[in-house]
């Protein structure tokens, strides 16, 4: 069985061999291309990444000064039990001034969370008013320094008078955390 190896069997074995080598060829040629494109994507992540640190970074000074801003401007949360009522006066005020008749106004928990940068004083509202006085109203109430954020329930043409608005809205006024 040691003997020489026939050509027919010469053939076969580099058959053989060549065959092997092409399947190992292939399979490692598409484990290193996957590993590419892997690390390609991995780079692309890391450079958006340092990209963007390197912008904030740029940007420091502007951010602090918007610290300092919001730390003289946002307003102090004095009392818990009296702020829901005033914000409530403020947007009927407000809301007569522009012609907006409000129903139904209900005052909403004071939202404390240690992960928030604020805490919300809110009312639910529901109005009822032409939509350029709707509009002004909104307008006004928050106003840049009012610190009001306001979210929209919804809002749609009154069935029973077509020249109005019916809008359901949450309004919740940000005091600065303690």
């Amino acid at each position: 069985m040691s003997g020489q190896l026939s050509t027919r069997e010469k053939t076969l074995s580099i058959l053989v061999g060549g065959v092997a080598f092409l399947i190992v060829t292939f399979f490692t040629t598409g484990y290193f291309l996957k590993s590419k494109a892997r690390l390609n994507a991995d780079l692309a992540t890391k450079t958006r990444v340092l990209k963007k640190v390197q912008e904030l970074s740029a940007e420091k000074a502007l951010y602090e000064q918007r610290e300092a801003w919001l730390r003289e401007k946002q307003p102090k949360l004095a009392n818990d039990e009296r702020a829901g009522g005033e914000l409530l006066a403020q947007v009927k005020e407000l809301a007569k001034k522009h012609v907006v008749q409000i129903e139904s106004p209900v005052i909403r928990q004071v939202v404390r969370k240690p992960e928030l940068p604020y805490v919300a004083v809110g009312v639910e509202i529901e109005t009822k008013s032409e939509w350029p006085a709707l509009l002004a109203f909104l307008g006004e109430l928050q106003a840049p320094e009012q610190f009001i954020a306001l979210d929209v329930d919804s809002l749609k043409i009154d069935g029973e008078d077509q020249t109005k608005m019916r809008g359901k809205f949450k309004i919740a006024r940000w005091y600065a955390p303690k």
